[in-house]
């Protein structure tokens, strides 16, 4: 027998973009990647595309390539790779920070 399981709502709803954009990763290493995306977006943070490998609760900064030097401050909520195995890329949450 199969159950109706609820699933809450989002608090923010999201909306589809296509939007460049640089992440640089303070890691060990300063790590940038300059072919990223914003895939969708929120009141709350953003969806992106990229090839960094991220963790959970990393900070990463948002820059938009080419139009700003002022960065968004982020915090990673999820990672979720792609599912076609032969891609490099993953999906990631990015919670915006107060700074």
């Amino acid at each position: 027998m199969q159950t109706n399981i609820s699933v809450p709502p989002r608090r923010w709803e999201r909306q589809p973009a296509t939007i460049p954009i640089s992440l640089v990763l303070k890691a060990e290493n300063l790590t940038e990647d300059d072919s990223a995306g914003v895939i969708d977006f929120s009141l709350r943070g953003v969806g992106v595309l990229t090839s960094l490998v991220l963790v959970p609760g990393e900070r990463v900064k948002i820059v938009a390539n080419g139009k700003s030097p002022d960065a968004i401050f982020t915090r990673v909520a999820w990672v979720r790779e792609d599912e076609d195995e032969s891609s490099h890329w993953l999906f990631a949450g990015l919670a915006y920070l107060d700074h």
